[in-house]
């Protein structure tokens, strides 16, 4: 007897032995479980084993791996803990023997298993330590009685399985860390060489939409997208609207919904420290970049991307902020005038060694809010960078060699006169910079003032606060989201060459005075009819239908202002008078 156990302890230690060595000849995880299944069907001399695995949370068992039951199952039936005898067994962690297991009360029937034709079944569980991992069945078609032998040297198996099982999991868990380790080194080292190697930031979008699997893109803070940095991404719209939380938050990823047809982008936050510098937009090709093999190597590249992106558009910004600032300085030294012509040829050379021609004949163009409100919100983070941006790239596509310069609440462009030969065509592009400044401005307006053509550096000055004061004067006349050139005001910008604010009122209240007075304690609108005669060249006629009112009430009115001022409305130098008195007082706000 005792040399029968013998022998039957020898027989299994060395059937261990041999799965010990199979297990860890074979690296592929199913390989290895259809090893443990056979060689486990083999030494218990029944006709079909099974394993049924833990799923998280650790409610569930998976049907993992078979021999003898139906195979395309596999991976597909799921048994709840305490559900049938493999459930009670995981539940109770203990060993289950049904010499019958159509009268097992704990037996349940799947559907699609074959289980139907076998007989007897010896479950026990497969632990490691403290911790399930899963169920080891044997089954026989003919009837059998497992014994206390049969019993113990199933449990040695499922203890010989979870430690392979543990192994295993060990192994790709490591191998699949070394796998993310260096794919992460190898994104890492593909951006960093195209940053080293001054690629710009548009190579680097290209590199990440190529690595994520997707269109990328840059956008502003605010949301806009950054002129030449993803217009060809097919699919990402124009502007996206990202939760504030999201971007100002801890949030390294965000995926918003956007576009026509609508398509999800993920949004990440392009980060120098505290300061966010912009969104980088990545959409989901056909792939969808989902699928589990795609969303380490998409998550890697969106990571790295965006710090080699930060490290880009931050030495990006400091040039271009020096580059600004120096550029600046020299068109603010020409603008504040009173230069010798050796002091402008000195700021001219320095201009060149900046990459920029300081014209000798050019137009000043001046780009200012049209109120305190539209300023004001030129200061809010990101909309002067925003402005400089969309000025900057209408200057390279529309105005070669004109030099801009951005303030707090204005810009200022020299344009040479090889750009724009006359007026009409300095006031095409002045539009054109009105056009290109609105999106940036709204929900305010701004307008564009045009000084006469400078016929020298020294007179730049001079047309710059000639376009300041076409704004002026056409602010005061309640002009808004409008170019006016200072030769445009004709004979009113004599107006703006009188020092004296006083003696300007002073020649309001001598013409207009009593027409000032009448409209404080009177209805009829006198002044209103002034101006519409003046501007409808003096035809009364015109000025009624302008007005909306008869023509025998238009002459009631003229009488009415000839009676209070005095004066001959009829009389060619009184009409100039009053005309000019008429801008005058829109300049002065009277």
């Amino acid at each position: 007897m005792a040399s029968a156990d013998s022998s039957l302890a020898a027989r299994e230690l060395g059937f261990l032995v041999r799965l010990a060595q199979a297990a860890a000849s074979t690296q592929k995880p199913d390989e290895l479980l259809a090893l443990i299944i056979r060689e486990a069907t083999s030494a218990m001399g029944t006709d079909v084993c099974s394993l049924y695995l833990v799923v998280p949370p650790g409610r569930e068992m998976l049907l993992t791996a078979t021999n003898g039951l139906n195979e395309n199952m596999v991976g597909k039936v799921r048994m709840r803990v305490g559900e049938g005898i493999t459930g009670w067994v995981a539940e109770t962690r203990q060993p289950a023997v049904a010499a019958d297991v159509g009268r097992d009360p704990h037996w349940k029937w799947v559907p699609g298993l074959d289980e139907d034709r076998f007989h007897s079944m010896l479950s026990v569980p497969i632990e490691s330590g403290p911790r399930l991992v899963g169920v080891l069945n044997a089954q026989a078609a003919e009837r059998r009685e497992f014994n206390a032998g049969d019993i113990d040297f199933l449990r040695a198996i499922a203890g010989q399985v979870a430690g392979i099982l543990e192994r295993s999991e060990l192994q790709r868990r490591l191998e699949a860390q070394l796998a993310e380790i260096q794919l992460s080194h190898d994104i890492h080292e593909r951006f960093t060489k195209l940053s080293l190697d001054g690629a710009g930031t548009r190579s680097i979008l290209e590199a990440v939409g190529a690595l994520a699997g997707g269109p990328a893109a840059l956008y502003s803070v605010d949301g806009y997208r950054v002129r030449g940095m993803g217009e060809s991404a097919e699919g990402l719209p124009a502007r996206i609207h990202v939760p504030t939380p999201a971007i100002h938050g801890s949030a390294r990823e965000v995926r918003i919904t956007a576009g026509r047809p609508a398509r999800p982008i993920d949004i990440v936050p392009v980060r120098a420290g505290a300061d966010l510098l912009g969104l980088l937009g990545v959409g989901l090709d056909d792939r969808g970049a989902d699928q589990p093999a795609d969303a380490q190597g998409r998550l890697r590249a969106l990571e790295h991307g965006s710090t080699v992106l930060a490290l880009e558009l931050s030495k990006e910004r400091a040039t271009a902020e020096v580059e600004r600032r120096l550029r600046g300085d020299l068109v603010e030294e020409v603008l504040a005038g009173g230069l010798e012509s050796d002091e402008a040829e000195r700021i001219a050379r320095q201009a060149e060694r900046l990459g920029h021609r300081l014209p000798g004949r050019a137009w000043v163009v001046v780009l200012e809010p049209d109120d305190d409100d539209t300023e004001a919100s030129l200061a809010a983070p990101g909309r002067q960078d925003r402005l400089d941006a969309a000025l900057s790239g209408l200057i390279r596509s529309r105005m070669p060699g004109a030099l801009t310069l951005v303030r707090s609440a204005s810009a200022v462009f020299l344009i040479p006169d090889d750009v724009a030969p006359d007026l009409a065509a300095a006031e095409k592009l002045a539009t054109s910079i009105l056009a290109g400044a609105a999106p940036v401005m709204k929900p305010g307006t701004a307008s564009v003032g045009v000084g006469n053509l400078a016929n020298s550096v020294s007179e730049l000055a001079r047309s710059h606060v000639e376009a300041r004061q076409a704004l002026r004067l056409t602010r005061r006349a309640g002009g808004r989201g409008r170019v006016a050139s200072y030769r445009s005001l004709g004979a009113f910008r004599l107006l703006l060459e009188v020092q004296s604010p006083d003696a300007l009122r002073r020649f309001v209240e001598e013409l207009l005075g009593p027409l000032l007075q009448y409209a404080q304690s009177r209805d009829t609108p006198l002044l209103e009819t002034l101006e519409a005669l003046s501007a409808a060249r003096w035809v009364r006629r015109a000025a009624a239908r302008q007005l909306g009112i008869h023509i025998n009430s238009m002459s009631y009115r003229v009488e009415r202002i000839q009676a209070l001022t005095g004066v001959s409305l009829d009389d060619p130098e009184t009409r100039v008078a009053i005309s000019i008195a008429l801008r005058a007082r829109a300049m002065l706000g009277m």
